[in-house]
């Protein structure tokens, strides 16, 4: 596993590439993108309001994310 993919790592959805963003249990080519091209975020439940993932997929992962600004 590459450093910084562990369980308990908070991913950044503002910065994460796609690789890392598919590490996330749900989350394939597919959502990655949606991420990547929804960017910036202010808050990681702008992931639900601006509808790029569904809610049973982020409510997996969504203790696992953080939207930080630069």
């Amino acid at each position: 596993m590459p450093a910084g993919v562990g369980r308990n790592m908070l991913l950044d959805i503002n910065r994460a590439e796609i690789s890392r963003l598919k590490s996330l249990t749900g989350i394939g080519e597919h959502y990655a993108r949606k991420i990547v091209e929804g960017r910036p975020y202010h808050h990681r439940e702008e992931l639900l309001t601006k509808e790029i993932l569904p809610e049973y997929i982020y409510g997996r992962i969504m203790d696992r994310l953080v939207a930080n600004q630069s």
